[in-house]
């Protein structure tokens, strides 16, 4: 009769040990996603400065090509556009444009710094789940190892 009792219990363990291998393998598969989607917004934050480099002016063809890359990385992009020939500077239109530019830049650095601040939840996550499937299996092995020392017992004194 008590063997049907340990017999549960081991269920128990081996299923807690399960739940928690399964739910840590897809936070790790959430991590991956969120290490493509951080590289993916540097590259594209690289591919910013790059537009924004070449020739301190934004032409309207580059001027599409950045909204859309705000676009693909789901930031605001509705409002972005610049004055006049689109030159980057410190005075009138041309400081407007500066500014424009700073704020895309913030834009990209802060979805950055949202993603990287969601992977060390993520990180956090992952450990608890560990901790639990290594107490799970433990728990198992522990009572599968008193299972077998009362088998031996009995038949020990039979």
């Amino acid at each position: 009769m008590s063997g049907n009792g340990i017999n549960r219990l081991i269920v128990v363990t081996q299923m807690k040990s399960d739940n928690a291998n399964e739910e840590a393998l897809h936070g790790a598969d959430k991590q991956r996603g969120l290490i493509k989607a951080q590289k993916d917004l540097r590259g594209q934050q690289r591919a910013l400065d790059d537009k924004l480099r070449t020739d301190k002016a934004v032409t309207g063809t580059e001027a599409q090509e950045i909204r859309n890359m705000l676009q693909q990385a789901e930031l605001q992009y509705s409002d972005v556009s610049f004055r006049g020939d689109g030159k980057l500077g410190t005075e009138g239109d041309q400081k407007a444009n500066q500014d424009m530019a700073d704020a895309i830049k913030n834009r990209f650095q802060d979805a950055i710094k949202d993603l990287e601040a969601e992977d060390k939840l993520g990180n956090f996550e992952i450990q608890d789940l560990m901790s639990t499937y290594n107490q799970a299996e433990t728990l198992a092995s522990s009572v599968l190892k008193k299972r077998d020392d009362t088998s031996n017992a009995v038949i020990g004194k039979v």
